[in-house]
């Protein structure tokens, strides 16, 4: 759907519509619009007309996310020649009503903002006001709890069934922990509850999901779940210790979180050795450091950090990158969506910044276990499937961040191939290749750089994002060696150590 001015709306084209939103800012406004017919009409003794609106501006079904819809109208008709709609918009007409020396500021400025647009020497003040309005940003719409002035009673359901009530409740809290001091406890009492440092649940909550997120699995494995029916903590005493340093340090996040990677603990070798695996294969007894896969966004940092083109920009709206069009309309999606690539810098931002629809989550994030939008997840699943190499090998950032790091090789690894693969390689994983692992990759690139060479494939098919328009190499590199970098650069990318935290 094409909107756009009002000959839109009479065009007969149902890909086109007319719009009276003009911008952030300005939306949801009166317009006006005078139609002539093509031939009058004479109809003495009179008849009646018959208006049709289509409205397709969210799409087929018209639920699409930018609906153009029209939310009130009127019609109205008119025999007399050269009908013309008032030029004054509604807001100034109705300051009209009121007489000058009664108007308020407000009112006034209505009214200026008006005159203005029409000064022709204020051209290019009006230049830049209008600039502006178009950096405006846009709304969002934001739930807000409005507290009822008379509480809606609570009941308890015969086997669940609304329309069976039985005996009223009130808000309270278990009778086993600390008590609830309010008499008639709101919303903020119970948040108060929570962080009171009698609290013995908060603060091992938290404690324990900070401990996750660097291990792999808290002291309470079942973090969804540290009630009765979850596993015990394996270390009681230090989740007890952790919690109460955490509350008596004002909760603060950023002590508990030094306080675990400084400590001994953290920062032991990964290293496994049988007699330690056969023992403890799941580091319970933490006698090693924590070795596991990152969680999808981060899988998506490091090749763009890798490869230099991830951008690190904190804050902000969040953005689009790429991901394939059919996930956004039917069936895929229950109404289509939109979903507007980014092609300039935000189009690297952290995967955190990522937008995803709470039923279209986004493809590459969820092929590595990143949870819909639909639950809230406490713990995510760890999977090891073929599919997550499918995606470093060939997901659109994914061989960008290839080709990126691809160049950068060749321009600052050095003279040699042995030199740039060091810096290849130590960028991805954080070390230098061993003797083995740099033979076997040096093999790689010399058969996919033969290969090259010799006209059996284009280069520029895989190692330019536009094979139209490739990209600018270094001095004495040839396309060749560019595309058979970024062959080598993909499988570093798609190792196993590239993508585990040891």
């Amino acid at each position: 759907m094409v909107i756009g001015p009002i000959e839109f709306a009479i065009d007969r084209k149902d890909e086109t519509a007319w719009t009276n939103d003009i911008g952030p800012g300005r939306s949801n406004v009166p317009r006006k619009a005078v139609f002539v017919l093509e031939s009058p009409l004479d109809f003495p003794a009179g008849t009646q007309l018959k208006f049709r609106l289509t409205q397709n501006h969210g799409g087929w079904n018209s639920d699409d996310n930018q609906n153009h819809n029209l939310g009130r109208f009127r019609f109205s008709v008119t025999s007399a020649p050269d009908a013309q709609a008032d030029p004054l918009p509604a807001a100034v007409r109705d300051v009209f009503q009121t007489p000058p020396e009664a108007r308020s500021p407000q009112q006034v400025a209505t009214v200026f903002s008006y005159w203005r647009t029409l000064v022709r020497e204020w051209q290019q003040a009006n230049a830049r006001i209008e600039a502006l309005w178009q950096q405006h940003p846009s709304g969002t719409s934001q739930l807000v709890l409005q507290a009822r002035q008379t509480p809606r009673q609570t009941c308890v359901l015969a086997r669940g069934d609304f329309l069976k009530p039985t005996r009223p409740v009130t808000p309270g809290t278990p009778a086993f922990l600390h008590p609830l001091a309010a008499q008639h406890p709101t919303r903020l009492d119970f948040a108060r509850w929570l962080v009171d440092e009698k609290a013995p649940t908060t603060a091992r909550a938290l404690v324990n999901r900070v401990w996750q997120a660097y291990f792999g699995t808290g002291l309470v494995s079942t973090s969804d779940d540290l009630g009765l029916q979850g596993e015990a903590p394996s270390h009681p005493e230090l989740l007890d210790w952790l919690a109460v340093e955490f509350m008596e340090r004002g909760w603060s996040l950023k002590h508990l979180h030094r306080l675990i990677v400084t400590s001994a603990t953290y920062q032991q070798s990964s290293h496994v050795t049988p007699e330690g695996w056969s023992r403890d294969p799941d580091n319970r007894l933490l006698a090693r450091g924590p070795r596991v896969r990152v969680d999808a966004e981060v899988i998506r940092d490091i090749a763009l950090a890798a490869s230099g083109l991830l951008n690190l920009k904190l804050g902000g709206p969040p953005v689009y990158p790429p991901a394939p069009e059919f996930l956004f309309v039917p069936p895929a999606s229950y109404g289509p969506k939109v979903w507007k690539e980014e092609h300039g810098p935000d189009r690297y931002r952290r995967a955190l910044y990522t937008f995803r629809f709470r039923s279209v989550p986004h493809p590459a994030l969820q092929a590595f276990d990143a949870p819909n939008g639909e639950l809230a997840c406490v713990r995510r699943v760890r999977s090891n499937t073929p599919l997550q190499a499918l995606v470093t090998l060939n997901e659109p950032l994914f061989l960008e961040a290839a080709r990126a790091l691809a160049l950068k090789t060749l321009r600052e690894g050095g003279a040699t191939d042995a030199q740039r693969l060091m810096l290849a390689f130590r960028r991805a994983t954080g070390r230098v290749p061993d003797a083995e692992e740099t033979a076997i990759l040096l093999e790689l690139l010399q058969q996919q750089q033969a290969r090259f060479v010799s006209g059996e494939l284009d280069p520029w098919q895989l190692a330019a994002d536009d094979p139209q328009h490739p990209p600018a190499l270094p001095d004495g590199a040839t396309p060749a060696q560019a595309a058979a970098w970024t062959a080598v650069c993909r499988v570093i990318l798609n190792l196993d150590e590239t993508i585990t935290k040891e």
